[in-house]
């Protein structure tokens, strides 16, 4: 039976541990990050599989998102990581480079996911090798806090709204509560809300060749606009701010102190299980119409090179892109499901948080640009990094532009790597 074991990540059976117990089953290991809201929806899953194959059992382990990560990396650094593995779009290019990832179209480790999407199934490619399924797909969106809202007589705003809009509602929201209340999250330390406005400016974060495609000028523009919108009152003040990374539970939107925070459309479920309040999904602000959302990963899947067993890996990876019973148990805890046949059994079906992700996807479809190449190597240490240095701009410990400065000067260092 599947058991799981949440933050410690504590690995018992990791990929160079893995054999066959004495009645000839064989254990696997499978690791993601998320929360409790995705772990149980992830485990009866899970059950649903083992039951199908009563010869494999299958111990599993989350964490949130950071120490997850960072967890994951020693763990494929020292020869350790489990069968199968979440990893994030951001880290892919890395492990793949480091030859910790098993292709996933021939050899040993062959999954199944002719289902899927060929173009938004090869943002699991690094050059010619699938080393990663994607395990979810979403998209940019702003999660609002309608009850909230209703509560003070501020509207929701219209699906076509822009930055302008977005700054008149948040000081609407701060004036109305009394200056209790933000209107917005602040998404300076988002690496990907910068991502998406870059997109509407008609840049990108990098070149072709794996370099930054924006100047510190850019990241000035980003971060003097949050700031603007934190010294307003509009976005949230540092200290509400700083728990961003701490995972939905832990956000000022769960906490109440702001009534929209921008997040992925697979998130929305997390953030529904954290509050009583009711939540709707919007489109990003637009600039000449364009909303710099796009059909991303929300993350993937993939067999590490040192598994014992990677073909029942394989097979399990196999089962959770696209088996009816892994959507049902899944819902939309990962965005919309990878098989689209199933997405769409899914979406016709769908009730409550899975329903209002599958109306946002299908509302926002023709808002959405291609898919951009998987990240560079080097692309998860600049998720932190952005992190980190916002995060003192937002203290006072130094300037936007001296923040942008530094930024600049160890991102190049970081990619150059």
């Amino acid at each position: 039976m599947a058991t799981a074991v949440a933050a410690s990540l504590t690995l018992t059976a990791c990929g160079g541990d893995s054999g066959e117990s004495s009645d000839g089953k064989v254990h696997l290991s499978f690791s993601w990050w998320g929360d409790s809201s995705r772990a149980k929806s992830t485990e009866a899953a899970i059950k649903v599989f083992e039951k199908a194959n009563p010869k494999i059992e299958v111990s599993t382990q989350y964490a949130q998102f950071g120490p997850y990560n960072q967890k994951l990396a020693t763990q494929m650094a020292g020869g350790g990581a489990p069968d199968l593995i979440q990893i994030d779009w951001g880290n892919q290019s890395q492990y793949a480079r480091s030859n910790t990832l098993l292709d996933l179209a021939s050899g040993p480790a062959k999954a199944d996911f002719s289902g899927l999407d060929p173009k938004f199934a090869s943002s699991g490619k690094d050059g010619d090798k699938q080393v990663a399924v994607p395990f979810g797909q979403t998209a940019q969106s702003f999660v609002v806090d309608e009850t909230k809202l209703k509560s003070l007589g501020v509207p929701v705003p219209k699906p076509d709204w822009t930055w302008d809009d977005l700054a008149d509602f948040g000081k609407a929201v701060h004036d109305r509560s009394g200056g209790k209340l933000s209107g917005i999250s602040d998404p300076g330390t988002t690496w990907a809300a910068f991502q998406s406005w870059l997109y509407q400016q008609g840049k990108d974060l990098y070149t072709k060749d794996g370099k930054l495609g924006f100047t510190q000028a850019d990241l000035e523009g980003f971060w003097n606009l949050c700031t603007s919108l934190r010294k307003s009152g509009a976005a949230t003040p540092a200290n509400q701010t700083a728990t961003l990374a701490n995972g939905p539970a832990e956000d000022p939107l769960a906490k109440g102190t702001t009534t929209a925070e921008w997040d992925y459309d697979s998130i929305y479920a997390s953030h529904s299980a954290a509050t009583k309040d009711k939540l709707v999904l919007l489109p990003l602000p637009a600039v000449g119409g364009k909303t710099g959302m796009y059909a991303k990963p929300s993350m993937l899947l993939s067999v590490y090179a040192g598994s014992k067993h990677p073909a029942e890996a394989a097979k399990l990876l196999s089962f959770l892109v696209n088996d009816p019973s892994a959507a049902k148990a899944l819902g939309t805890s990962r965005g919309l499901f990878p098989n689209l046949k199933v997405r769409g059994d899914q979406a016709s079906s769908a009730t409550g948080p899975d329903k209002v992700v599958s109306d946002f996807e299908a509302a926002s479809a023709a808002k959405l640009s291609p898919t951009p190449s998987a990240p560079p190597k080097g692309d998860g240490q600049l998720i932190t990094l952005m992190q980190r240095i916002y995060g003192g701009v937002s203290f006072g410990q130094q300037s936007v532009s001296a923040g942008a400065k530094d930024f600049m000067a160890q991102a190049r260092q970081a990619l150059s790597k």
